[in-house]
């Protein structure tokens, strides 16, 4: 089944975008139909904008479904997309900002949230600069769409490595200056529970993995900016976090990168991954 199911995603990959955006107001629609995680997704919203009224949740929610339907179109379209479409729909404005510390031969975090469209970005990313990209990614539960989500996310050069695995990766390739990709609002598992911030009207837990890993590496961490210009298009601009993590105490470079998340998702909220349990741990 999961084959089948990969063919049939595969050859609508082949379709033009301007098809695809077409499919989006479907999938759009279909999710408002069955009303998707509408219990996650509203409870999120209220306890994050407890200012907003009945109406402003509902049509949210609404807008949610809605770029939830161009990331399903979108994704759908990372399978088959070549290096020259992936340029043209992703503009990246500032990546000098980035280059200038690769030239150095220093190790650069990129630190994002799952906002915009993160697949693109990290399509983009790795398709502009010759260095490689190094994403630190959770792995599937199911081997197979594992192995395939991979196979779309390397396509144009970069690696993924799993959260365990990073560490010593990272140090067994020091020598060689990267791109360490980190999406870093997923959500800890219960053993990592070590760290808590305000994030949204609410105390949530968060890893402190991009910040660990800075200090070891003692490297820049840039904050990794996704704008949604329109359907299929995508603008990335980077902003430099710190590049001395080693003067920063614990929790601050954290802070500092949840704290520019949050400026985001509160200017357009649809933008953001709703659907997932962010708040599913409760501090004690």
């Amino acid at each position: 089944m999961n084959q089948i199911v990969y063919i049939w995603l595969k050859l609508s990959s082949l379709f033009p975008m301007y098809i695809l955006n077409l499919s989006a107001i479907k999938f759009s629609l279909f999710l408002q139909l069955i009303n998707y995680r509408k219990k996650v997704i509203l409870t999120n919203l209220r306890n994050s904008f407890p200012e907003y009224t009945d109406t402003q949740l509902l049509k949210t929610k609404t807008l949610i479904y809605n770029h939830l339907g161009r990331l399903i179109a979108e994704f759908i379209k990372a399978i088959s997309i070549e290096s020259k479409e992936i340029e043209k729909r992703v503009e990246i404005v500032n990546p000098e900002l980035v280059q200038a510390y690769l030239d150095q031969k220093k190790d650069v975090i990129m630190v994002l949230g799952h906002y915009g469209n993160w697949e693109w970005a990290l399509l983009a990313t790795s398709r502009y600069f010759d260095q490689e990209l190094v994403g630190i990614y959770k792995p599937l539960s199911s081997d197979y769409w594992d192995q395939k989500l991979k196979k779309i996310r390397t396509k144009f050069g970069a690696t993924l490595v799993s959260m365990k695995d990073s560490y010593r990766y990272l140090i067994r390739h020091k020598n060689r200056p990267k791109i360490i990709g980190i999406i870093a609002d997923q959500t800890p598992s219960k053993d990592e529970l070590n760290y808590w911030t305000n994030f949204l009207n609410q105390e949530t837990a968060v890893f402190l993995g991009t910040e660990k890993i800075a200090k070891k590496l003692n490297c820049p961490i840039v904050y990794t900016h996704i704008e949604t210009l329109k359907r299929g298009r995508y603008k990335i601009s980077y902003e430099l976090i710190t590049d001395n993590p080693l003067n920063h105490s614990k929790g601050e470079i954290t802070n500092l990168h949840t704290s520019l998340l949050e400026e985001k998702i509160k200017e357009k909220p649809q933008h953001w991954l709703w659907s997932h349990r962010r708040w599913k741990h409760k501090q004690k």
